[in-house]
């Protein structure tokens, strides 16, 4: 498939930021000020024996799992099938980009602002192929449109595809009704509660301070001031796009 047309998948529709060097020398790493043992209660276990109960504790807690002869631990907002890699992370700083949902509401029907949305999501739109299923514990039922393949799909293309829909309709509902498409009703209705839940799931608590471009008069935080820990979405879209289902370029 020719894809001349799309915007490089690997450029972040975010700002990526620097972490400064902060001094901690302030702070103490000396047991004897924090903590008072009564010696003639405490018996100081050997080496071995505290690694061990340092070892269960972890996995009592849930910070690893064993898996089909592999090693797997959680990761926020991550897979818990051990399917996916576990993806590094960067500092990131949002940028607005009104070219996503213009204000004209009717250039959001152009071929330019499609391409930008088809610019950010994989071929495929993270439907993925797992060729042994077996090896994985926890999947979701597979997809009944691809009977011969064990295909399923993934939530941030999910949630990509539910905020074009709202985009959609939205831009339609105030340029040209007869562009709504005919599921809008029960489909946004969908969109609205995934992605309540996808939001809530994230939990993202980046710190947001004043705005900068909002209209003469309004207060509060327009977000574009904050830096956020986020996975790296060139990790996640080359994932997703080595395991697609299809070549099927859509959203």
């Amino acid at each position: 498939m020719n894809n001349d047309h799309r915007s490089n998948p690997y450029a972040s529709p975010y700002e990526s930021v620097k972490i400064e060097d902060h001094d901690h020398d302030d702070s103490s790493t000396d047991v004897d000020e924090t903590i008072d043992l009564n010696e003639k209660d405490y018996v100081e276990p050997s080496r071995d024996s505290w690694l061990a109960s340092w070892l269960a504790t972890l996995k009592e807690y849930g910070w690893g799992f064993h898996q089909h002869g592999k090693d797997h631990y959680f990761e926020g907002a991550g897979d818990l099938t051990g399917f996916a890699p576990e993806f590094s992370q960067q500092i990131v700083k949002f940028t607005p980009d009104p070219g996503f949902v213009p204000e004209n509401t009717s250039e959001f029907f152009t071929e330019e602002t499609r391409n930008k949305w088809l610019g950010i999501v994989p071929r495929g739109l993270g439907y993925l192929e797992i060729k042994n299923p077996e090896d994985y514990d926890n999947l979701p039922e597979r997809l009944g449109e691809f009977p011969k393949k064990f295909v399923v799909t993934s939530s941030v293309t999910h949630q990509l595809h539910c905020l074009y829909a709202i985009a959609e309709a939205y831009s339609a509902l105030s340029s040209n009704t007869s562009r709504v498409p005919e599921e809008t009703p029960w489909h946004l209705t969908h969109c609205f509660d995934y992605l309540r839940q996808s939001v809530m799931c994230c939990g993202d608590v980046a710190l947001e301070g004043q705005q900068t471009t909002f209209p003469e008069g309004f207060d509060g935080s327009d977000g574009w001031d904050s830096k956020h820990i986020c996975k790296d979405y060139s990790q996640v879209y080359h994932h997703l796009d080595s395991n697609r289902a299809n070549n099927k370029l859509w959203i």
